[in-house]
């Protein structure tokens, strides 16, 4: 009896040998672990740490704070082992205002200090209403309130946030899909005009990022900037960010194309901006994104790492969404990287968690895409290239399996006679962007014979449907022994 009463207040009280219990280790992440590509491993990649002071392409979504979906205390620790430069936090204008004109930031002070000292920049999307003011609603699909005294108390609290976070924050982001909710254009339109003069007379130095959309909503896109231009506010659109949910990733690249000579035709200097796109590990179901495929933790790595690259060979920095399975009021959401119980603890990190090390580790600001480099050679499925490039020269290349829905199949297809042309390396290694295993590849390259195309020939180079880097080994950071 006293063993159980022990045993029950240690639970109670967060402490004794659950309390105690490190991660545990996903059967998804050994199983891959276990089936490498077939050809010799000779390192790994080590991930790089966040560091403030490091720039990045990547960020990391902690979305939903705001409304308690997931508690910051419990996965800070995680957030800068995945290396990313960034982190985007969602502003919480109800949890913040519950009194008239009284603003306590203590909550978000947390999260927003809590990623610096990771080595995490926060940015913060402004987004959805408060019940003191309106029932315009406090979550996703919010409505976007008109001119009038609601509008007016969500200024003052722009203004507020704003001038408390100054030199902190340093991007904000003006509401969160409002296309998602059929709220018209024109009512985004103003709301970020009159936004964004805040923002900048608070703090003129901040970037701002506009829209926020569902794609491929171009045409919502294009009317709100009309206006958005009619009343002079163009010129406070540093980024234009939108979130793709696509079954296929690379079905996204013609439309981010069309995006952007729409946007080309306002401003050439805006920037693009991936600000929310992931895969669940599961069949979700409801309003859900992808919902309705059977997707598992292998598959879901594949996806991220698909759309990551397809954004990065356009020149578009990425946020992957999310770092955490999310407690919505109906179910745990499982696009984390970190598997959260119901208890909203980390249960273990995911294939994706690593995947996500490895693109932070290897795919830096001065790694460049090119389009110099491209495969060449027979294969079953239509293969995507993407060339980097550093200092103005190629450096390697990344290669996968594109155009089916990312499988959880860790077969793997051995292609023949596969030319690289454009790529002249030295001392080439492979790496699996999924595993972080390096493999040597010098049984594999075929000598170059008179009348060859410029580049690199291979027999037997293993390939799937998830990204795999061909890269000078001098560019891979190694795990030491």
């Amino acid at each position: 009896m006293r063993r159980i009463t022990l045993f029950v207040l240690a639970l109670m009280l967060g402490v004794g040998t659950l309390g105690a219990q490190e991660l545990w280790e996903s059967v998804s992440w050994k199983n891959l672990r276990a089936h490498p590509a077939p050809i010799p491993v000779i390192g790994e990649v080590a991930p790089v740490h966040s560091d403030l002071n490091t720039p990045s392409l990547w960020s990391i979504g902690v979305e939903t704070l705001d409304r308690n979906f997931a508690e910051f205390s419990k996965f800070k620790q995680y957030i800068g082992e995945t290396g990313v430069g960034y982190g985007r936090l969602q502003s919480g204008w109800a949890r913040t205002e519950k009194k008239k004109g009284k603003y306590d930031f203590s909550w978000l002070d947390e999260h927003v200090d809590g990623l610096l000292a990771e080595g995490v920049h926060p940015w913060m999307c402004l987004c959805y209403g408060n019940p003191i003011y309106s029932e315009h609603g406090i979550t996703l699909n919010s409505q976007i309130f008109p001119e009038g005294p609601i509008m007016d108390a969500w200024l003052r609290y722009v203004r507020a946030i704003v001038q408390h976070y100054k030199g902190k924050v340093t991007m904000w982001e003006v509401w969160n899909e409002p296309d998602g909710n059929r709220t018209s254009y024109e009512l985004y339109a103003h709301l970020f005009a009159r936004t964004a003069k805040v923002i900048r007379e608070v703090d003129p130095e901040a970037k701002i990022a506009a829209f926020a959309c569902v794609f491929p909503n171009l045409a919502y896109i294009g009317k709100a900037l009309k206006i958005i231009e009619e009343e002079d506010a163009i010129q406070y659109i540093d980024y234009l960010t939108s979130h793709a949910y696509y079954q296929i990733p690379e079905t996204v690249v013609p439309s981010l194309k069309q995006l952007r000579k729409l946007v080309d035709k306002y401003n050439p200097g805006i920037k693009l901006l991936q600000g929310e796109a992931g895969c669940p590990s599961r069949l979700e179901y409801g309003h859900s994104a992808l919902k309705d495929v059977d997707w598992t933790e292998t598959s879901q790595a594949k996806w991220d790492l698909r759309q990551m690259l397809n954004y990065y060979s356009l020149g578009i920095p990425y946020s992957v969404f999310t770092m955490v399975d999310l407690q919505y009021e109906w179910k745990l959401q499982t696009f984390g990287l970190l598997r959260m119980d119901l208890q909203k603890n980390p249960a273990y990190k995911r294939p994706k968690f690593y995947a996500v090390q490895h693109v932070t580790s290897l795919i830096t600001p001065d790694i460049v895409p090119l389009e110099t480099v491209s495969a060449i050679g027979t294969q079953a499925q239509d293969l995507r290239c993407v060339g980097l490039g550093k200092e103005g020269k190629p450096v390697g290349c990344i290669l996968w399996f594109s155009g089916l829905t990312p499988t959880s199949s860790l077969d793997r297809t051995l292609v023949e006679n596969l030319v690289l042309k454009g790529l002249i390396l030295k001392d080439p290694v492979y790496v699996d962007l999924v595993t972080g295993y390096v493999h040597d590849l010098k049984d594999i390259v075929v000598p170059k014979g008179a009348g060859d195309p410029v580049g690199i020939t291979f027999s037997g180079l293993p390939l799937w449907d998830a990204p795999v880097l061909i890269i000078e080994r001098g560019e891979v950071p190694m795990k030491q022994d």
